[in-house]
């Protein structure tokens, strides 16, 4: 088991969907708002663990509707961002 997932307060569960993200961030201090389509591989009570094909980094916030329930939105803030062969997978907490 790696450090930082001894670190963790909550435990993993993996997930797998697909989800459409706004990914919100600042850009020459204007604010950008992008749609993404991204997968969800699992989460937790703090967050989420996801794969995309955007340049996420720390501090980017996601936004996306609960599939379940009507007019709901999520929210979380990347915490850390891994560039991987062709996409990005990253870690983002609830806010």
């Amino acid at each position: 088991m790696q450090d930082f997932e001894k670190k963790r307060k909550f435990e993993r569960v993996p997930y797998d969907d697909t989800i459409n993200f706004s990914v919100l961030f600042t850009e020459s201090e204007d604010l950008k708002k992008i749609e993404v389509e991204g997968k969800i591989i699992n989460t937790s009570q703090a967050g989420i663990g996801i794969v995309i094909n955007f340049p996420l980094e720390a501090g980017h916030v996601l936004q996306w509707a609960d599939k379940h329930q009507k007019g709901k939105l999520h929210m979380a803030s990347v915490r850390w961002s891994q560039e991987l062969e062709d996409y990005f997978r990253a870690g983002a907490m609830f806010i």
